[in-house]
């Protein structure tokens, strides 16, 4: 397809080969954005796995998948800011909507 020559794209937009990539990336930068950790903690954590990576044997190490990388960084930083362990703090008004969540069977995402 041939597009106008007026429309342009974004070349740096990130690629995604698979829906979970998408939503990891997105997960990554929501929590930086909402406060959770600064952006530049995951890209040094993020760094760190790629070293890792780099650094471990060829029988070790396996194939190159960036977004692997990516999630580990984020399950470090998870990991280490205690993020879903933290306590949830809700107004009175929503314990039944959290009662309703937890009872839910909205699943799909924790089995992929």
């Amino acid at each position: 397809m041939k597009l106008h020559d007026s429309c342009t794209t974004d070349q740096a937009a990130p690629q995604f080969d698979h829906p979970w990539q998408r939503r990891a990336f997105g997960l990554a930068l929501a929590l930086a954005e909402f406060g959770h950790y600064p952006w530049s903690e995951f890209q040094q954590s993020l760094i760190a796995s790629i070293a890792a990576w780099e650094n471990a044997g060829d029988d070790r190490r396996g194939d190159w998948e960036y977004y692997d990388h990516w999630v580990a960084a984020l399950e470090k930083i998870v990991a280490e800011r205690e993020l879903l362990t933290a306590p949830l703090v809700l107004d009175d008004g929503d314990h039944a909507a959290a009662a309703d969540h937890r009872d839910g069977d909205d699943h799909d995402d924790a089995t992929r």
